[in-house]
This record gives C-alpha cells, structure tokens and sequence, in this order.
C-alpha cells in the first residue's frame, strides 16, 4: 500500500515535471520567433519561416 503511494507520487511529479518543462519550451519557442521576426523587421526582410505558417481555411 505505501510503495504504491509512493510509486503514484512520484509519477505525479514526473508528470508535472514533463508539463513545466513543454509549457517552458513552448514559451522560449515562441519568444525566439518573436526576436527573429523583430530583428527581421529592422532589417527591412521578410521572415523566410512565414509561409510555413499560414494555414490554409477550407
């Protein structure tokens, strides 16, 4: 009964680990993006990666 506990506890941790950790990298992604764009935008150039993110409505 107490190894189970503890073997619960533990994956939950594991679990709420793996989640700050992509919630974390998705944020850094996302901050990246927006400096590369910025530093585009100085420049004068268009950013190369755009057009691979547009999505196409149906």
């Amino acid at each position: 009964m107490q190894l189970a506990l503890i073997l619960s506890l533990v994956v939950l941790i594991f679990i709420l680990a793996i989640v700050v950790v992509a919630f974390e990298d998705k944020r850094a992604a996302k901050r990246e993006a927006q400096l590369r764009q910025a530093r585009l935008a100085r420049l004068g150039e268009v950013d190369p990666l755009a057009p691979h993110r547009l999505r196409i409505d149906n």
